[in-house]
């Protein structure tokens, strides 16, 4: 079977829908006038990261909220104050598996 990443895009519950497909990945990028922007990136993989990036400030090292990856199985995700657990420890990540992220 071939993966594939599929995004169902709704502007409100009461109007009309546009889906996209493609074969590796996708990025949706939701803005917010005077605020920032949401940033979610899903790979056919499985793997997802969710960024923020609030108005005025790009700073890279500070805009990750979540990374993980879905399986069937399970939700494996990582929180990102383990990230910096493990850039400052080697193999000291901890996961967390969920099925209801």
């Amino acid at each position: 079977m071939e993966r594939q990443v599929k995004a169902q895009l709704h502007a409100s519950p009461s109007r009309s829908s546009k889906t996209l497909k493609d074969h590796t990945r996708i990025e949706t990028v939701v803005e917010v006038a005077g605020v920032g922007r949401l940033v979610l990136d899903v790979d056919s993989a499985g793997g997802y990261s969710l960024r923020a990036y609030p108005e005025g400030s790009e700073a890279p090292s500070r805009n990750l909220l979540a990374v993980g990856v879905m399986r069937a199985e399970g939700i494996v995700a990582i929180h990102p104050e383990e990230l910096s657990a493990v850039e400052g420890e080697q193999g000291a990540s901890r996961s967390e598996r969920s099925s209801d992220v």
